[in-house]
């Protein structure tokens, strides 16, 4: 009788702290994420995609009721990294080895949105392809931005790189 009394207890506690997800639940918390990454320029394929996954995996879901973000976070981080495992891994010294063998240059190009530290990740690549004895030559292109060419040139200077 007192384990019955308890359990019906017990179950009526976690009702007033736990929830079970609903579609409408999850679209809160994604509508933010969605124009977050719109804004960023992710493709609408791509969100879309992340979004039927999460809701898929979350619909029904048995959560604390402070924590309804904090598992669509959880979640949408698990999902990211695993689009990033699934994309492979590439071993770009071995490919650059592979071209430099038979005499052709390795072209490596960077793209993407202002402030999005792609000057500073060109030359972090540079270090590490002079490290690994292979001749470098950074080219700027970025002509829109003002001081970009200054700061390529500087990294260029500082790494001891051809311009």
């Amino acid at each position: 009788m007192f384990e019955k009394l308890r359990n019906a207890f017990s179950s009526a506690v976690k009702s007033f702290g736990q929830k079970d997800l609903k579609e409408k639940d999850i679209d809160e918390v994604l509508f933010e994420l969605e124009v977050a990454l719109l804004e960023s320029d992710v493709a609408t394929e791509v969100i879309d995609s992340l979004k039927d996954d999460l809701k898929q995996k979350l619909i029904g879901a048995t959560v604390e009721k402070e924590q309804i973000a904090n598992v669509v976070k959880q979640n949408l981080r698990q999902h990211i990294s695993s689009m990033f495992d699934s994309a492979g891994k590439i071993d770009i010294l071995s490919n650059i080895q592979k071209k430099k063998s038979i005499g052709k240059p390795y072209i490596i190009s960077f793209m993407g949105i202002n402030g999005t530290g792609k000057t500073t990740t060109v030359a972090k690549v540079a270090y590490l392809l002079r490290e690994n004895k292979f001749s470098v030559v950074i080219a700027a292109a970025d002509t829109y931005r003002a001081g970009a060419i200054e700061q390529i040139t500087e990294h260029a200077k500082r790494l001891n790189l051809k311009i």
